[in-house]
């Protein structure tokens, strides 16, 4: 009995109708990218991997791919290369041989038609043979801030080596592609372990070893486990505080990875006290991927006689955060005072390169006066940028302004400041215009862009396209241009933007949207619109082809 041969297609893929200057239609056509020549040779029960390079006119989606010759099967469509063809614009399709014979692979879209001879015989090169090994292996166990190497090694005994198609081994979602040449190669590629979706679900990483006349084989590999990054911050404590009684630290958590496969992670936290540290405490919360919690820790302090400083720091598996606190001793109770920081003042908006003012009051809530070094702290990763130290005497207050000359940023930057005193603290956000930025003729950014989401058309089916409308304002009180861009995804990925420009007080609609991935299962994830100065965000669902 004859076994069949067959033929797999290219599944989803977007195509645009082009037009040349004269407004013409342009013609569909399609160029051989693989094989490079009209004709090639396999063995029998090899692969042949089949492109075409096509013209703007051409919607890969409606090729028809066929086989023509004794023992050729029927067409089937769907995997594995509709991420490629996706992504590329390319028809591509790929045959497994098993007759020996003389056989034609046709592709089509509308009246135009490309073709292959291929012939099967044992005389014909054999496959290229390749392995894949990955760093950290199996095995292993890393975070998501960590990164991953896959090192392919092919060999070919007819010199044709060509490229690397590296997919995702359970979606078939290509990834990237890698060029060889040759007999004998060895290429990488390399991914940050948080990008390596496939790796955190647990499936494989596949490459496709192919060479210029269409001769095809392919690796896997299995990867290291991948946990989310537990990252902590520590956002306030009740320091100072008098001996015996109770200090309290509140910390704020994030958890990086994907909401897919991560999703709810135990963080446990650990409270650490002290010079010579000591463990006092520890809580396990739950945190969604992508999202924050935060968590109490506390300890009743010893009741010393005199004043201590010393360092508190919570840690999880992966990071720590640290600050110095005060404990009053009984002794020093009456003299020592409280300084709280109020009324958080700035110029901000300014430009890059210009000085930031932060003004605050200084309140002496304590039975004595209270000295004390006051500092100005910026940044997501924060940075002591100016301190001045200032007395303040028993229910009297002061007003302080500390300040910076910006970094000259090219682009627009929001991001924290506070006062802190080592009694208290406050913060406030900030924006500093980027110097190459869309703020106006000399502008020190009085515009400022509101965003608000009205609608999306979710839930989509995979390879639809998702859609997000949003109306932005400009709040501020002069004219402006300023970037809007549509963020996906829990791992945060731009996928459209346009630029709009706004006078004081106007508003305006737009629509922003992308074409998403044909996944199998579904998936649910964030999606925010954003400006410079605000954002908005909805959770949306895509339905899976599978």
């Amino acid at each position: 009995m004859r076994r069949r041969d067959y033929i797999t297609t290219v599944g989803s893929g977007v195509g645009v109708l082009a037009t040349v200057d004269l407004g013409r239609a342009q013609s569909e056509q399609l160029d051989r990218v693989c094989p490079a020549d009209s004709t090639t040779a396999v063995r029998p029960g090899n692969e042949v991997v089949f492109e075409a390079a096509a013209s703007s006119a051409v919607d890969p989606s409606t090729t028809d791919w066929r086989v023509e010759g004794a023992g050729a099967a029927e067409i089937a469509g769907g995997a594995p290369f509709w991420s490629y063809t996706h992504r590329t614009g390319n028809p591509a399709a790929y045959a497994r041989f098993d007759d020996p014979g003389v056989y034609r692979v046709v592709a089509t879209v509308g009246g135009t038609s490309i073709a292959w001879r291929v012939a099967v015989t044992e005389d014909a090169p054999a496959a290229p043979s390749g392995t894949l090994t990955p760093d950290p292996g199996p095995g292993t166990t890393i975070t998501t801030r960590e990164e991953i190497t896959v090192t392919a090694t092919a060999r070919d005994d007819a010199g044709a080596l060509e490229r690397i198609v590296w997919q995702e081994g359970r979606n078939a979602t290509y990834v990237d592609t890698t060029d060889m040449s040759g007999s004998d190669a060895t290429v990488t590629y390399t991914v940050s372990a948080g990008n390596a979706i496939w790796f955190i679900g647990g499936y494989p990483m596949m490459a496709w070893l192919i060479c210029n006349d269409g001769r095809v084989s392919v690796a896997r590999t299995d990867g290291p486990s991948i946990d989310a990054f537990q990252n902590v911050r520590i956002i306030g404590t009740n320091a100072p505080v008098r001996a015996g009684e109770t200090l309290v630290v509140e910390a704020e958590m994030d958890v990086e990875g994907s909401s897919t496969y991560h999703a709810l992670v135990d963080v446990e936290t650990d409270l650490i006290v002290g010079h010579d540290p000591t463990q006092v405490d520890s809580e396990t919360v739950e945190v969604f991927a992508g999202q924050t919690e935060t968590v109490r820790l506390e300890f009743t302090t010893a009741t010393v006689r005199n004043t201590q400083t010393f360092p508190v720091r919570v840690e999880t598996r992966h990071a720590a955060s640290e600050t110095d606190v005060t404990v009053v001793g009984t002794e020093d109770a009456d003299a020592h005072g409280n300084l709280a920081v109020t009324g958080l003042e700035t110029n901000a908006p300014v430009t890059g390169g210009q000085r930031l003012a932060v003004t605050a009051t200084l309140s002496n809530t304590g039975e004595g006066p209270a000295s004390r070094e006051v500092e100005l702290v910026v940044g997501h990763d924060p940075t002591t940028v100016d301190t001045r130290r200032v007395t303040v005497g028993a229910g009297e207050s002061t007003r302080i302004t500390l300040g910076y000359e910006t970094y000259p940023v090219r682009n627009d930057d929001e991001f924290p400041v506070r006062v802190r005193t080592g009694d208290d603290s406050a913060s406030r956000s900030v924006l500093v215009y980027g110097r190459d930025g869309d703020g106006g003729d000399g502008d020190t950014g009085t515009a400022s862009f509101a965003v608000s989401i009205t609608g999306t058309n979710a839930p989509v089916t995979g390879g639809q396209r998702l859609t997000a409308n949003a109306v932005v304002e400009n709040a501020g009180d002069a004219a402006g241009s300023h970037r809007i861009e549509l963020v996906v995804g829990s791992t945060p990925e731009v996928v459209d933007s346009t630029t709009v420009s706004l006078g004081p007080g106007e508003s305006t609609s737009i629509s922003l949207g992308y074409e998403t991935y044909p996944v199998r299962n579904d998936d649910t994830f964030p999606v925010t619109v954003r400006s410079p100065h605000s954002s908005d965000t909805r959770t949306v669902t895509v339905h899976g082809t599978g």
